[in-house]
């Protein structure tokens, strides 16, 4: 009777620990994917530069919204030779845009402060 106590005993722990081990291992691998409809948290916490698609969830924006507030600043700096404010912060490696993410920071406070409206390809 003793013996099997303890045969049942052993055979539990090694099913929970079989258990514990197989959810670890399907589990373990999940905080690095990333939802298309999240912010990539997990994936661009440690990056400093971001591309223009982790950029756009960041700010919650379409990537149409990023490149027509770039091109409407490039054009108002164009046309009247200054820029008040903070201009987007990227630069352009090849054809890729690329973002730092501390000074998109900076970029909002400033916009939100100066209450910054991009219409038209005009800043208002």
């Amino acid at each position: 009777m003793k013996s099997n106590q303890i045969s049942i005993i052993v055979a539990s722990l090694i099913l929970g620990i079989s258990f514990i081990i197989g959810c670890s291992i399907t589990n373990g691998d999940k905080e690095l994917e990333v939802d298309q409809d999240q912010t990539p948290s997990i994936v661009t916490a440690d990056k400093l530069l971001m591309d223009i698609k982790e950029t756009a969830l960041y700010l919650n924006l379409t990537e149409d919204q990023v490149m027509n507030i770039i091109k409407t600043e490039h054009e108002n700096l164009s046309r009247s030779g200054i820029f008040q404010g903070t201009m987007f912060p990227y630069i352009r490696v090849g054809n890729e845009y690329l973002f730092n993410k501390d000074l998109l920071t900076t970029w909002v406070s400033d916009a939100s402060l100066n209450r910054r409206v991009y219409l038209n390809r005009q800043t208002k």
